[in-house]
């Protein structure tokens, strides 16, 4: 009886032994997966900090075109004020002479006024239009700044979420050890010689480690509403009339750690390539803009995958490199 006893509990040990692997290897699963996670959090605020410094960007523009069409609307104020005087005068001066030295004088006030009216008109729809232009691009970078605000606190949540899986293996793996220490002796003084027939049985009877789920190939929400927005500006951007000069015959681009790639001409200073990418923190750089690079983070579940790579460059002195998984493009609508 005390052999049977004996044989039960190792018996038992070793299914916890298998089980105990199978869980370990789902555990380590889901770890990976909360690192993918957190790797598409972190390339998706990439995206938003990319987006934000373009609308800053945008708005010093705007900034300066505003300027410039208030100060022109002010001097068409003060010409359009100028030709009234002007043509008071002239009414005056042909009420008093009433010759065709002053019909003339008078025609001309009335053309000088009404083409100083039609000035101020124009300049002050200029600046309507800039002005709202402008308003825009304050609300759409709100947006983002406060979609920057959330992102960072979804990254902070799933670090804390990542350091607590790994807190708990860590802890798991050492109760593990201890365990396994403790049996290990209890084996070298009381473990019975059993058959092995009976062994072999026992083993047959153990069933076999489940294979660790493999995670489902999922998108960040923040990501996927990213590549929206920039396929509808480069196709809005593309719509328009001509193809715009081509800035460089030959652009390419060479990641920190792997070969480089030729870009595509689209029209309208907007270049493209499709290639596939290495996990972890990349640094890229484009032939034409050697001081330039764009650091970027590509998620461990992604590597070797194809990634679509545009470069705008209609300012030479901040183009822009957008990139994102072109597994992406089949989630839009």
């Amino acid at each position: 009886m005390m052999v049977l006893a004996r044989y039960c509990k190792w018996f038992c040990l070793a299914a916890l032994v298998g089980w105990g692997a199978s869980a370990a290897a789902q555990t380590q699963a889901t770890l990976d997966a909360e690192r993918n996670r957190l790797a598409r959090m972190e390339q998706s605020l990439e995206n938003r900090l990319v987006e934000a410094e373009d609308f800053e960007n945008e708005l010093l523009a705007y900034d300066y075109k505003l300027g410039e069409a208030r100060e022109a609307l002010e001097n068409a104020r003060e010409n359009y004020e100028q030709t009234r005087i002007d043509l008071t005068r002239a009414e005056r001066e042909h009420e008093k002479s009433g010759d065709s030295n002053s019909e003339r004088q008078l025609r001309k006030a009335k053309h000088a006024f009404d083409m100083a009216k039609r000035g101020v008109d124009s300049r002050s729809r200029r600046v309507e239009i800039i002005q709202s232009s402008y308003d825009e691009l304050k609300a759409e970078q709100a947006d983002t700044e406060k979609a920057i605000a959330r992102n960072r606190g979804r990254i902070a949540a799933q670090k804390r979420k990542v350091e607590d899986m790994v807190a708990a293996m860590l802890e798991k793996a050492e109760t593990a050890r201890r365990a396994a220490k403790l049996a290990g002796g209890e084996a070298a003084v009381k473990k019975p010689q059993l058959p092995a027939p009976s062994v072999a049985k026992a083993e047959s009877a153990e069933p076999a480690p489940a294979a660790a789920a493999e995670p489902a190939e999922e998108i960040d929400e923040e990501l996927l509403a990213y590549v929206k927005r920039e396929q509808e500006r480069l196709q809005k951007l593309l719509a328009e009339e001509g193809e715009g000069k081509q800035t460089f015959k030959s652009l390419s681009l060479e990641s920190s750690r792997g070969e480089p790639h030729d870009f595509e001409f689209l029209g309208h200073n907007q270049y493209r390539l499709v290639a596939p990418v290495k996990a972890g923190l990349q640094t890229y750089e484009v032939s034409g803009f050697s001081t330039l690079r764009f650091r970027r983070t590509i998620p461990a579940e992604d590597a070797g995958k194809n990634y679509v790579f545009i470069l705008d460059a209609r300012r030479l002195s901040r183009p822009r490199l957008i990139m994102y998984p072109e597994y992406a493009l089949s989630y839009l609508d």
